[in-house]
């Protein structure tokens, strides 16, 4: 009973810790680390009046559908609790945080928490920072045994028509995201009259963010073990369990696979 309900905690702490670094330290600097949220992120400067979190929705929850209906996967409590808790989190956090709806909508950096927590001079701190706070928050999430759903669904998707392996089609999942990013943000397709618009190099911020979730995410799941080893692919939803695919290498001779199976 207390392991049920340590889970559970689990995932709440999780899902709003991830939320946390979004909402800090990635939204506010257009940063695009691809998946869902990064595609939202895309998306809310295109339409600001709509939050981060609420893009979050319209992402997951068809996502989510599809994948029992094309995939079959049969989705645990956790995984629905979680994919549904963090943008509710997200938008919750943005609305306790910005001063009035204007600067919610611009999602200003310089209004986030009274100015308090203001970076625009300080992108590849905030971009770390940010990544490793999402990251320690999917991986709470993980160990708890529980996923926060996402484009994994749209890579199984590939890997079961296109015939692309998970790793790749996740790697180009991301790239697409990050790409339209780079569109939209960076060349500044969703607001051509805006003259503080960043450019093209938040890219980059964005690639070193993907990074360095994945190297805490591994680490958080794995712990030390992970130290010298590299994270190539992620959590995927499976019938009846979540399936995480770690494959690692190491600088002795032999490369091993290592494959987690967490019962939902």
């Amino acid at each position: 009973m207390k392991k049920i309900i340590s889970s559970w905690i689990g995932i709440f702490v999780g899902c709003t810790i991830l939320a946390a670094g979004f909402v800090y330290f990635i939204n506010p600097y257009n940063l695009v680390p691809g998946g869902v949220y990064g595609a939202s992120i895309v998306l809310h400067n295109l339409f600001p009046s709509i939050q981060v979190g609420t893009f979050g929705y319209m992402f997951d929850i068809p996502l989510l559908i599809i994948s029992v209906l094309v995939l079959g996967a049969k989705l645990g409590a956790r995984t629905i609790v979680a994919a549904l808790f963090t943008p509710l989190a997200m938008n919750v956090l943005s609305l306790l945080s910005y001063p009035s709806e204007e600067a919610l909508h611009q999602l200003d950096p310089t209004q986030l928490l009274g100015g308090s927590l203001n970076m625009s001079d300080h992108l590849m701190l905030t971009s770390v920072i940010g990544a490793v706070v999402i990251g320690i928050g999917c991986g709470i999430v993980v160990r708890s045994r529980a996923t926060t759903g996402g484009t994994d669904i749209v890579a199984m998707i590939l890997q079961k028509y296109c015939h692309i392996r998970f790793s790749k089609a996740i790697l180009l999942v991301d790239g697409i995201v990050v790409g339209f990013g780079l569109l939209v943000i960076g060349f500044g397709i969703g607001n051509p009259d805006d003259a503080t618009q960043p450019s093209w190099h938040l890219s980059f911020y964005s690639l070193i963010a993907i990074f360095v979730t994945s190297r805490v995410l591994a680490y958080v799941i794995m712990g030390r073990r992970m130290t010298r080893y590299c994270l190539s692919s992620v959590i995927c939803a499976l019938p009846l369990c979540t399936t995480i695919f770690l494959k690692i290498w190491t600088v002795q001779p032999l490369a091993s696979k290592v494959v987690v199976f967490i019962p939902m």
